[in-house]
Parts: structure tokens; C-alpha cells; sequence
């Protein structure tokens, strides 16, 4: 296997299995913490306190999967259809995304306040960027000539990615937690969904024109 497709196969597994321990580890962390509302809470509630430590290892976890997917994803692209732009918004995606664990530390310090305008800030660039970029992407994919057989399914779990992140931002009146994590969860998808078409492209048959 030429470098360049066994490196795209080594962060596609990698990806795979991040989405995985994610979703465990935050699906677990829904049932544990019985003192908050999984239907009203957010999910960075549970950064902190009991079983908090686990949350953040899986979001710092998702940084380098996310800066590695950026790569990946540009070089299992087709040349004609490559993004450079996709690629950047999923490496800012992934830097954010540990700050958003990391302020959680400041709770009760001197700092707390900015650390709190930090996370906010933080959590909503790594959402938007998430968005535009699986948007992007799967667009690109779906015209690309190894990647459109793929289907469409990249496309709508994007879009409805894209909705839920809107509907949360502009509709107060529906419950955050639910919203949010129904939104995490798409992503997630995505992102499985996006590692399996990585593997598949270069798989023995196409392994030859990862260039």
C-alpha cells in the first residue's frame, strides 16, 4: 500500500473508533449523572463533576481526529474536487474543540468568567465550523468519481446537522440539551459515516489512485 492511503486508512480507524468511545462515554455519562436533565442540560454540564475527567479525554481525543480527518479527507479527494477550505474549517474545528473541555477547570477561580466566554465562543466555532465543512464535503464527495458512491447520505446528515445547529441557535423555547445532543449525535454520524467512505476508497481495489 502506497504511504498516502495507508496513513488516510490509519485515521479513518482512528476516527471510527473516537466516534465510538465518544458516543459511549457520553452516552454513559446521561445515565450516571442523575443531578442533571439530560432533556434541559447540555452536554458540557457534564465536563465537570462526577465522571467529568472521561467527557473531556473523548473531546480531547476528537482534536487530533478532527486536524487528522482534515488531512485525510483532502487527500482521498479527487485532485479536480479537492477543498482546501473544508480542510481549514475542520482543523478550526478540531483546536476548538479542546478549549471547550479545558475552560471547565477555571470553575471558581478569579478566571471563571473569561473561562466561561472562552467556552462559549470556543463551542460555537467548532459547531459552525463542523456544519459549513460536512457540508462542503459531502458535496464535493457526492461529484467526486470514487467517493459518490457514497450516496446522499453524507449530504442529509449534514443538512440536518446544519438545521438542528440553527434551530438551537435561533429557537429559545426548545429544550438546549435536547437540541444539542441530537445535533452531536448527527455529527457523530457524519463523521462515521465519512471514516467508512475513507476506508472504502482505499480499500485493495483503489488503494492505487490515492495520490
Amino acid at each position: 500500500m502506497n504511504h498516502p492511503a495507508q496513513t488516510v486508512r490509519s485515521i479513518a480507524w482512528l476516527q471510527v473508533l473516537a466516534v465510538i468511545a465518544f458516543a459511549l462515554v457520553c452516552g454513559a455519562a446521561q445515565f450516571i449523572r442523575y443531578d442533571l436533565d439530560p432533556i434541559a442540560i447540555p452536554l458540557s454540564a457534564y465536563l465537570d463533576g462526577p465522571g467529568g475527567v472521561y467527557v473531556r479525554s473523548v473531546y480531547y481525543l476528537m482534536t487530533p481526529v478532527l486536524i487528522g480527518f482534515a488531512w485525510a479527507g483532502y487527500q482521498v479527494t479527487s485532485i479536480e474536487k479537492r477543498s482546501a477550505l473544508a480542510a481549514v474549517l475542520f482543523v478550526v474545528a478540531g483546536v476548538s474543540l479542546s478549549p471547550v473541555a479545558a475552560t471547565v477547570s477555571f470553575a471558581g477561580t478569579p478566571h471563571e468568567n473569561l473561562a466561561r466566554l472562552i467556552h462559549g465562543l470556543a463551542a460555537q466555532t467548532t459547531f459552525l465550523c463542523l456544519s459549513f465543512g460536512m457540508l462542503l464535503l459531502s458535496a464535493r464527495w457526492r461529484r467526486d468519481p470514487r467517493l459518490h458512491q457514497g450516496g446522499p447520505l453524507g449530504v442529509v446528515l449534514a443538512w440536518l446537522a446544519t438545521a438542528a445547529l440553527w434551530l438551537q441557535i435561533l429557537d429559545h423555547r426548545l429544550p438546549r440539551g435536547l437540541v444539542q445532543k441530537l445535533l452531536i449525535v448527527l455529527i457523530l454520524l457524519w463523521l462515521g459515516w465519512a471514516a467508512c467512505q475513507m476506508l472504502r476508497v482505499t480499500s485493495t481495489a483503489s488503494r492505487a489512485s490515492i495520490k
